[in-house]
């Protein structure tokens, strides 16, 4: 509560004080005080108040997959690198290369049908090489028939194994011979380390098994 010290007007024993005294009795204006707030909060100003106020969060922010693991975070952020570094493409097939520098090789596929093989710096921040590939793979060209994009089935591994690292996305096919995704994680970058599979429907998301390999 604020802390207030009363400062009543003194009395002259003049009419005129009276009739003040009176006035700000009939106006309901009590004695007359000065308070000091013990609650600075109530006098901030703008940034002294928003230096206070919960913090806050935009959609993006929120929706960021901070619970993965860094390498997954790293892996997702250099899907959108390569697809950013070649206009209205597509990814397909991610690796993360742990020979020599770490970096990631990643295809994508241009709505032309051209496909192309980009290298990415292990954070997922640059573009460290590219050519075209005169070989593409089939699936290149059936990627619009894919509802879920490589970065969902991706998510989906990594939300089952928040703390594994990523190791590759590929497309592959069941005995039916319909369209899925292969997501791999791993125990860590050593040679040895486990792998899990995990197989995730292209149209619904799905992830229909996983196996551990080591």
């Amino acid at each position: 509560m604020p802390n207030c010290r009363n400062r009543s007007v003194p009395s002259s024993g003049t009419a005129a004080s009276a009739l003040a005294g009176a006035a700000a009795l009939l106006l309901g204006l009590g004695p007359l005080t000065a308070c000091q707030s013990s609650d600075s909060r109530l006098y901030a100003g703008g940034a002294e108040a928003s230096a206070t106020a919960s913090p806050t969060f935009s959609p993006a922010e929120s929706a960021s997959p901070r619970r993965f693991s860094l390498s997954v975070r790293h892996g997702l952020t250099a899907l959108e690198t390569a697809q950013r570094a070649l206009p209205r493409s597509t990814a397909y097939h991610v690796t993360h290369d742990d020979e020599g520098i770490p970096e990631w090789e990643i295809k994508v596929a241009e709505e032309s049908g051209s496909e192309w093989d980009v290298s990415v710096s292990d954070d997922g921040k640059k573009v460290t090489g590219r050519h075209e590939d005169t070989t593409p793979d089939d699936n290149a060209g059936k990627l619009q028939d894919f509802r879920v994009p490589v970065e969902e089935a991706v998510r989906k591994a990594a939300a089952r194994h928040p703390d594994q690292d990523l190791h590759s996305v590929v497309t592959t096919k069941n005995k039916k011979g319909e369209d899925l995704w292969q997501v791999t994680v791993v125990e860590g970058a050593h040679a040895e380390a486990a792998q899990t599979q995990l197989v995730v429907e292209v149209r619904t998301g799905k992830v229909l098994r996983e196996k551990q390999e080591k």
